[in-house]
């Protein structure tokens, strides 16, 4: 069976394209339970460093709150063995409660340490509700590598919940469904079947594939500093409405 990162989506039919996104999660699970698992963390570590490099740049009139970079910052660092475990796992616990507070306005966990708030006010006095979709997969990478437990629900999310959804000028002429599951299905393949979307997958199976070459990770660090997953003019012309 072709592994997933090495399916060539952009000579898929619209209906094998659909295909390959709704069995995504289940099949980046099963192909990286072949290998090791700092494989699979590394792989979303990439795929996300590249999203964010993009992301960022999408609205320039929201700041960028400074605990996104620091959790960034901690999953490269961790990678690189420049932080030790427990602490890594205390982080990765810390911002699980201020998360789950922050998102839904939670505040269980948090009350389970007063170090969790102490952290909570220490990082998110500058927080933007723009950043909640972003933040809370980036938790879920921290909280998989923490307990050992990858999976690749965030990612699917950042292609089917917000590139698949994203208002910017490649996406138009697309027509909006109409509500029914053929529409919805219909309007589906047509995004998927555009350049730039497949242009997406590629990037994103580069990823994988990076991730499997066993380079050095201060050489991989380095490197995705510059790799987006659109150019900064594209980043630019994305609508303001776009969350």
């Amino acid at each position: 069976m072709e592994k997933i990162y090495e399916i060539d989506f952009a000579a898929l039919s619209g209906a094998e394209k659909s295909e390959f996104m709704h069995r995504f999660k289940e099949t980046a699970e099963r192909e990286f339970e072949n290998h090791p698992f700092e494989a699979a963390a590394i792989a979303q570590l990439l795929i996300f460093t590249r999203w964010w490099n993009s992301y960022r740049l999408m609205v320039p009139e929201n700041p960028t709150p400074q605990i996104m970079d620091i959790i960034l910052e901690k999953l490269w660092d961790y990678q690189e063995g420049k932080l030790p475990r427990p602490d890594f796992v205390h982080f990765s616990k810390c911002l699980d409660a201020a998360v789950l507070e922050i998102v839904i306005g939670d505040t269980e966990k948090l009350d389970e340490d007063e170090t969790y708030y102490d952290f909570h006010a220490e990082y998110f006095g500058d927080w933007d509700c723009y950043y909640d979709e972003f933040i809370v997969d980036l938790t879920y990478i921290c909280y998989g590598i923490s307990e050992h437990e990858m999976n690749w629900t965030n990612v699917e999310s950042i292609l089917d919940g917000d590139i698949a959804d994203i208002k910017i000028p490649w996406f138009e002429g697309i027509e909006n469904d109409n509500g029914t599951l053929a529409a919805m299905e219909q309007r589906n393949q047509e995004i998927y079947s555009t350049p730039r979307f497949c242009q997406v997958i590629a990037l994103l199976q580069k990823d994988m594939r990076t991730a499997l070459e066993d380079r050095p990770i201060g050489e991989l660090r380095s490197l995705y500093q510059k790799e987006f997953v659109f150019s900064s003019e594209d980043c630019a012309k994305v609508t303001s409405d776009w969350c």
